[in-house]
C-alpha cells in the first residue's frame, strides 16, 4: 500500500492578497498540510499564529528556485499535492515562472484569481500611457496604484496636466521608493489603512487635497472595491488600469467551494 495515501496532502501556497490568509484557514481546518510563501517578513506576520508546515519568507525570483522546492519536497516527503497560486492579480512575473515550472514537473497547479465586477461606470485604461487621452490640466489626481508603478503613474498623469498626489502604505520599501519618485513631499500620505475604517482615511484625502479623480489598479477585492464607493460616493471620476491579460492562458478558479474540488480531483496516484 502506497503509504502516501495514509498522509494529509501537502499544499504549498503562494500568497499576495487577502484571500491567500483566508484560504489557508480554511484548508488548515479542512485537514490540509499547508506551507505558505510569502515576499516578506512583514507579509508573513497574519500566518505566525496559523499551524503551517513552514513559511518560506523572500520572493522567488528564478525557475530554478521554484523547481528545487517541488523537487526537494518529493525527496523528503512525498511532494505537493497541489501548487496554489494565491499572488496579486498584477504579479504576473511569478505566475509565469511557477506555472510554467510546474508544467514541466508534472506538478498539479491552480490559479486562483479574483472575480472582475463592473460596479461603476469607472474608465478602463490599458496602460498608464491612456491618460494622455483625457484632459487633466490642473485636475487633482490621487494615485493609489503601488509604488511599483507610482513613477510611471506620475508621469504620464503630469504629462497629462495633473497634479499628482498619492498615498502609501507604512512601510521602508514604500516610503524609500516614494521619496525617490518625483513625487512633491507634500503630495503624499503615509498610512496603513483598516478595512474596518470603511475608507474614512481615504476620503480625508480627498477632501484635504480636493481630488477631482482616483487612479487605481483593476485588482479586485476590498480596495478596488473601497475606491469605487468612494468616488461615486464623492462624485469624483475613477481611472482602472486594466488588469494584465498575458497569462488568461491558464485556467483558473475564483472560489474556494471550486478550489476544493479541484483539489479532490488530482489524483495522487
Amino acid at each position: 500500500m502506497d503509504i502516501r495515501k495514509k498522509c494529509q496532502p501537502h499544499l504549498w501556497l503562494l500568497t499576495g492578497t487577502v484571500e491567500g490568509h483566508v484560504f489557508a484557514k480554511s484548508l488548515l481546518k479542512d485537514g490540509w498540510k499547508i506551507t505558505v510563501s510569502v515576499v516578506s517578513d512583514r507579509a508573513s506576520t497574519p500566518y505566525k499564529n496559523l499551524k503551517l508546515e513552514e513559511i518560506l519568507i523572500g520572493a522567488l525570483i528564478t525557475e530554478e528556485e521554484i523547481r528545487n522546492l517541488i523537487l526537494n519536497e518529493r525527496l523528503n516527503q512525498s511532494g505537493f499535492h497541489c501548487v496554489i497560486d494565491l499572488t496579486h492579480p498584477f504579479a504576473v512575473n511569478i505566475t509565469g515562472l511557477i506555472s510554467k515550472v510546474c508544467k514541466e514537473l508534472d506538478q498539479p497547479f491552480i490559479r486562483y484569481e479574483r472575480a472582475i465586477e463592473n460596479i461603476s461606470n469607472a474608465f478602463l485604461i490599458e496602460k498608464f500611457s491612456d491618460l494622455e487621452k483625457y484632459d487633466l490640466n490642473n485636475k487633482s489626481i490621487l494615485l493609489a496604484v503601488g509604488v511599483r508603478h507610482l513613477q510611471e503613474a506620475i508621469t504620464f498623469s503630469r504629462n497629462s496636466g495633473a497634479n499628482v498626489y498619492t498615498r502609501i502604505l507604512a512601510n521602508p520599501e514604500s516610503i524609500k521608493k516614494t521619496l525617490s519618485s518625483s513625487i512633491r513631499k507634500t503630495n503624499f500620505a503615509v498610512l496603513n489603512p483598516s478595512v474596518s475604517s470603511k475608507g474614512k482615511i481615504e476620503k480625508a484625502l480627498v477632501k484635504k487635497w480636493d481630488i477631482d479623480g482616483v487612479i487605481c489598479r483593476q485588482s479586485g477585492g476590498k480596495n478596488e472595491l473601497l475606491w469605487h464607493r468612494i468616488c461615486i460616493s464623492m462624485n469624483i471620476k475613477l481611472w482602472l488600469l486594466k488588469r494584465p491579460c498575458e497569462l488568461k492562458h491558464i485556467t483558473s478558479i475564483d472560489n474556494y467551494e471550486t478550489l476544493i474540488k479541484r483539489l479532490k480531483s488530482i489524483n495522487m496516484e
